[in-house]
């Protein structure tokens, strides 16, 4: 039995987040290295080695360097967990819309990413903070999500007269969520929810631009068409028909149906 302190995000149904159990034995593990062995062992980025330590073992190791003050092992390991969300976040812009010949917004993907997770640390280090949990379960996932979160933000800018509700954990919409749900793991496990997710934002991220970019704002919560004029829709973002708009989103949602089964089959 682990005796390492709980994680205390909760899920809508009221369940702890929880490690991995691979995650938790080679904390385990890596309890037994020094600092400097950690560090050492922590700079293989070959996850396919034998000695690789996944970056949530890490984001564990960073987080107890508050209890015993080193900061030599917090620089080295936050250092390496930059390297590890640049590698899987690359450097990416993304420019939405003109307006008189230039470019409305312009965001840097990875700038926002690496932003958002050097503030939840600075956070965790004055005071538990429950943003940083999913880090611990599923980094990668976790990437991916702010990645997105970084796309609804922008869209939401360039949509000033209407409020949008957003949740920072983003719930998948309805109209999508409807034609995915059968492939949606039966498990009540967090653990299971969390890689379903993951692999949804991964197979999005397969998809053709003109395919992707509906998907996203449809993620963003943004109308493909509205009788208000002053209302941004879908169809005067990307210049295109509502029609085309429905084409494009039901060639995707059909193109992540056919990506998450083979998924499902391969796992199963």
């Amino acid at each position: 039995m682990d005796n390492l302190p709980p994680l205390r995000k909760t899920t809508e149904e009221g369940k702890l987040y929880e490690r991995r159990p691979e995650t938790v034995a080679l904390i385990q593990v890596c309890r037994e290295l020094t600092s400097e062995q950690l560090c050492d062992r922590a700079e293989i980025s070959a996850r396919t080695h034998s000695e690789y330590i996944p970056s949530e073992v890490l984001v564990y190791f960073l987080r107890q360097t508050k209890t015993h003050n080193s900061d030599a092992q917090f620089g080295a390991l936050y250092q390496l967990l930059q390297t590890r969300i640049k590698r899987v976040c690359p450097h990416s812009e993304v420019r939405l819309g003109e307006k008189d010949g230039a470019v409305a917004h312009l965001l840097d993907l990875q700038e926002f990413v690496l932003d958002d997770f050097a503030e939840r640390v600075m956070c965790d280090r004055q005071v538990y903070d429950e943003k940083l949990d999913g880090f611990e379960v599923a980094f990668d996932h976790m990437i991916a999500r702010r990645k997105h979160d970084a796309m609804r933000k922008m869209y939401r800018r360039d949509k000033p007269t209407t409020q949008l509700e957003y949740d920072e954990d983003g719930d998948i919409p309805f109209e999508v969520e409807e034609a995915l749900a059968r492939l949606n793991p039966a498990s009540n496990s967090i653990e299971d929810e969390i890689t379903y997710r993951f692999q949804l934002q991964r197979a999005i991220d397969t998809l053709p631009e003109d395919e992707r970019r509906v998907i996203n704002m449809i993620f963003a919560k943004i109308p493909s068409e509205s009788k208000d004029p002053e209302v941004q829709t879908i169809s005067k973002l990307l210049g295109c028909g509502p029609q085309t708009v429905r084409n494009r989103r039901d060639r995707a949602v059909k193109k992540l149906q056919q990506i998450l089964e083979t998924e499902a089959k391969n796992v199963s």
